[in-house]
């Protein structure tokens, strides 16, 4: 998988089974964030 380089054109992920958790930490590890990244302020919060 790539980024997408423009808009309208992303290669998308198609599979016939959901995403392993490696698979996701490969391609959006900041989903298993567990803390503000430190260039946030103190004010960040998740929503």
């Amino acid at each position: 998988m790539r980024l997408a380089s423009r808009f309208g054109y992303a290669n998308q992920i198609r599979r016939d089974r959901p995403l392993t958790h490696e698979e996701l930490m490969h391609y959006v590890p900041s989903i298993f964030g567990e803390d503000r990244h430190t260039s946030r302020s103190k004010r960040y919060a998740y929503i």
